[in-house]
């Protein structure tokens, strides 16, 4: 615990910060889905009766959690948007505590939990702030050529090439999918997705918890390049109690689904933690997949009883499909390939496109981003890196079909935040790998 109690200063500072900035006008209360909620929700009078059917946009969704904190709001503070300001900007403080437990439990990083829950902080601040210091990675990326003159050019040139394209590709991945201060912080609607945050975070960093203390070490034989045991080294107990875990994962989850449909996804992270520990040599529990599968089943069952089952106009307006659905995606799994439109529109151009920006800056926004999966993957903490991209990607794939709103990637930012800080790490190595001098080789002995 010591080890970790000087970094919660960053989520302390956030949590407060987002709270002061809160916002308090009356006028929160003038969105039209706002307005029409609270109206049915004081025409009924009846908290518990959202279990039974539609949440009171009555757009054929199922949403009884999220409707309890409306209903919460009304009954503390009237129509006062003073109040319902506060019990947002209180959510999003919650959702900056638990990125960082989340982190500190699929990590067991200190520095990589702060960090990323510094980035997701940020996101609900000052995103501009990210924006400078990832948009100044060219720095680095310039002194990365530095080491072509540490060594034989040929020897040279991959290590460079992977830092400076590195440092780019990184530059580039923000503000991604990271804006929260309108549509969370801000805007009352974007409640039940913070809301959803709230035990969907939970669900993960409990059952990350419970694996942590419990999957065993695969039976392996140490190579050289295993990292030895330090003094630093922490061997968590597990405690009497510890399938509790279990059990408050699973609530989380159950809570999470009647919150917010995104929440569908949160079995498919469940198992992705599963996966991600495994990789890491670890023994899971993998029984517990019929589990939280099975929970989704029967969340899909009642559903399916409660809500009508026809498309509403709400929904009809929403869904597309087409390039924005890819280009969406993309944003999380290859972001880098995003620009693959805009090079080969400037190639259609003809040679003299080669003497504008646009053809050499997505050039090297997609070779950035092949070269630095390559990096990824020859990483030693590869898995780490790939699982925090996937879940961020799972977290945001049902949402990929619906018209943009930015509350859509709330719950999957906290994965990106963290793939961020892991993925930063890396290149900073291969920045350091680039600009160090060139291997040396011993004389040979004679005789």
């Amino acid at each position: 615990m010591k080890r970790w109690l000087p970094w919660m200063i960053v989520p302390l500072v956030f949590s407060v910060w987002v709270f002061v900035i809160r916002a308090g006008a009356q006028n929160l209360l003038d969105d039209s889905d706002t307005k029409v909620l609270l109206i049915n929700i004081q025409e009924r009078g009846d908290p518990l009766s959202w279990f039974a059917g539609d949440w009171p946009l009555f757009n054929h969704f199922y949403r009884p959690i999220s409707t309890l904190f409306f209903e919460m709001d009304l009954k503390l503070y009237g129509l006062n948007g003073a109040g319902f300001g506060m019990t947002n900007a209180l959510i999003c403080g919650v959702c900056i505590w638990l990125a960082f437990w989340v982190g500190r439990e699929l990590t067991d990083k200190p520095v990589v939990a702060a960090l990323g829950t510094l980035v997701f902080g940020l996101a609900h601040v000052q995103l501009s702030v990210l924006n400078s210091v990832f948009g100044s990675l060219w720095i680095l990326a310039l002194v990365c050529l530095v080491g072509l003159f540490r060594g034989k050019f040929r020897e040279r040139i991959w290590v460079v090439v992977m830092g400076f394209l590195g440092c780019l590709f990184l530059a580039s991945l923000v503000p991604g999918p990271l804006d929260f201060k309108n549509r969370i912080v801000d805007w009352l609607p974007g409640r039940t997705a913070s809301v959803m945050a709230i035990f969907g975070l939970m669900s993960v960093g409990a059952y990350a918890r419970f694996e942590r203390l419990t999957a065993g070490r695969k039976d392996e034989v140490p190579t050289s390049t295993d990292l030895p045991a330090t003094k630093g080294t922490v061997v968590e107990k597990p405690g009497r109690f510890v399938w509790g875990w279990v059990v408050v994962s699973a609530v989380g989850l159950i809570l999470a689904l009647g919150a917010y449909e995104q929440a569908v996804i949160v079995p498919a992270l469940l198992t992705g933690v599963m996966i991600m520990f495994s990789l890491q040599g670890r023994r899971v529990h993998w029984a517990n997949v019929a589990l939280f599968w099975g929970i989704l089943v029967g969340y899909l069952i009642l559903r399916r009883a409660l809500v009508p089952s026809d498309v509403s106009g709400y929904q009809a307006q929403q869904f597309r499909d087409g390039g924005g659905v890819l280009n969406d995606l993309l944003l999380y799994l290859a972001p880098g390939l995003t620009n693959w439109s805009a090079l080969v529109g400037s190639l259609e151009v003809g040679v003299l496109s080669l003497i504008t920006s646009v053809p050499w800056v997505a050039g090297s926004m997609i070779f950035g981003n092949v070269s630095s999966m390559v990096g990824v993957w020859r990483d030693r903490g590869r898995w780490l890196g790939i699982g925090l991209l996937l879940m961020g990607f799972v977290a945001f794939l049902p949402m990929a079909w619906l018209k943009f709103f930015a509350h859509y990637h709330y719950f999957p930012a906290v994965f990106y935040s963290l793939f961020l800080v892991v993925f930063g790490q890396m290149v900073l190595g291969w920045v350091v790998e680039a600009v160090s001098p060139g291997r040396v080789l011993a004389p040979v002995r004679e005789g």
